[in-house]
């Protein structure tokens, strides 16, 4: 199981106001907030900790078969650049990359998969524009790595939202996962805010 997040700061700085009266209380534990008080830069850690939330949160919801609002369930330990969020006695492992423009977190349940991850700036903060060159670069990153023509993959998402990938072509020599008309259930994540893409997939 895998997830990924990826926030635009300058648009966080602009869109949401992490010090308006209830907003800390509402997304983080007690524990989370004495963090980001302590932190030397708190708008970074606020975001860290939303990214690591939220990617924790795509991965659990991938697992469950189940979409809510629950911020404050995610609890979050960070160390350095990498991390854990536990949720009910599940623990999941994040690793983030911080820039000065954006924060780009993966979580998986193993650390031993190999994850092939991506992030990068769009030329448009277009909904459309994130979407469409997201979803390319995921294909375009899936073909090159199963030597699959692009054309042959289509990403669909289920009934909570989930994404997913299909093969439409049968290959016998590829994984069962992809194989015609069966769909990836564990291994793709796709993210985009503001100027930001991003995508991950277990190899």
């Amino acid at each position: 199981m895998i997830g990924n997040d990826i926030v635009d700061l300058n648009l966080a700085k602009t869109q949401s106001n992490w010090q308006r009266k209830g907003f800390l209380d509402k997304v983080f534990t007690k524990k989370e907030q004495k963090l980001i008080s302590r932190a030397d830069d708190s708008f970074r850690m606020v975001w860290l900790l939303w990214s690591m939330k939220e990617s924790a949160y795509k991965s659990y919801s991938r697992q469950n078969n189940i979409r809510f609002y629950g911020p404050r369930k995610f609890e979050c330990e960070v160390n350095n650049l990498k991390g854990t969020v536990t949720i009910n006695n599940t623990i999941y492992f994040t690793t983030s990359t911080i820039s000065s423009n954006c924060i780009h977190t993966i979580a998986t349940l193993n650390t031993k998969e190999t994850i092939t991850t991506d992030f990068f700036r769009l030329k448009s903060d277009d909904y459309l524009i994130q979407h469409t060159t997201t979803h390319r670069y995921l294909k375009s990153a899936i073909s090159n790595q199963y030597n699959i023509p692009i054309t042959q993959l289509k990403i669909e998402k289920d009934n909570t939202g989930v994404p997913h990938i299909k093969y439409l072509c049968a290959i016998s020599s590829l994984s069962a996962s992809l194989k015609t008309g069966s769909v990836e259930k564990s291994s793709i994540s796709i993210s985009h805010h503001g100027y930001y893409g991003a995508y991950s997939f277990i190899q």
